[in-house]
């Protein structure tokens, strides 16, 4: 039985649908996808306190969030104005560029909080 239109149910039922289409649909994230499940194996490996985890996962879904919105800017720009204008242009690369920031940023973060104890768990130290 489908979700009455509206309801809480109906939004993330919706919301679900839009995160499997943009990772079902959009190569940008096959890009993050790897780094995040590395990140992931390695602060498991660490055993990384709940703490370091929460940092992580900010990180992740800081970037996640950051593709999701560039990608959904795409799509309504493909629909609403599908010929090209300087303008628009520049908005999309705008957009990319807060991907390319907030990547940036989780790089930062991650190298951060796994290296410490990832050099601790290599050299004993």
């Amino acid at each position: 039985m489908a979700p009455k239109p509206g309801s809480w149910a109906a939004k993330f039922r919706c919301a679900t649908l839009g995160v499997w289409f943009a990772f079902g649909g959009q190569s940008s994230f096959w890009v993050h996808l790897p780094v995040t499940a590395a990140v992931i194996a390695i602060a498991a490996w660490l055993h990384l306190e709940p703490v370091q985890w929460a940092v992580l996962i900010l990180a992740i879904g800081g970037v996640m969030t950051a593709e999701l919105l560039n990608t959904s800017i795409e799509l309504l720009v493909s629909v609403v104005h599908p010929q090209h204008h300087p303008r628009i242009g520049q908005a999309l690369d705008i957009a990319a560029g807060a991907v390319l920031v907030m990547s940036l940023a989780a790089a930062a973060v991650g190298l951060i909080v796994l290296l410490p104890p990832l050099y601790g768990r290599l050299f004993g130290v």
